[in-house]
């Protein structure tokens, strides 16, 4: 049980993490410029493992904004069920 404790809350920090960058690059998506920045390029080739998961579940002329708002809102839920699972293992221990 305590192996499995460790892995939820091992999961959930990941969750944390990928859901900050995919919001930075949500923002960075919004605010920059230049379709050709080198920044936009940077979080486009870092979040494109979510990005790329949750594309094949919207239609094909969803543009980027769009993609990663739902990729954001993926990555929440999972973050806020790995939330309530590391809960549940702390109270049966």
């Amino acid at each position: 049980m305590a192996l499995l404790g460790k892995l939820v809350t091992m999961l959930r920090l990941l969750a944390f993490m990928v859901l900050i960058y995919v919001l930075l690059a949500w923002m960075v998506e919004r605010n920059s410029q230049n379709p050709h920045s080198k920044v936009r390029a940077f979080f486009r080739i870092l979040c494109s493992p979510i990005t790329g998961l949750v594309a094949r579940f919207l239609p094909k002329d969803v543009g980027p904004d769009r993609l990663l708002k739902v990729s954001a809102g993926v990555v929440a839920v999972a973050w806020v069920m790995l939330i309530a699972l590391d809960e549940i293992l702390l109270r049966t221990q």
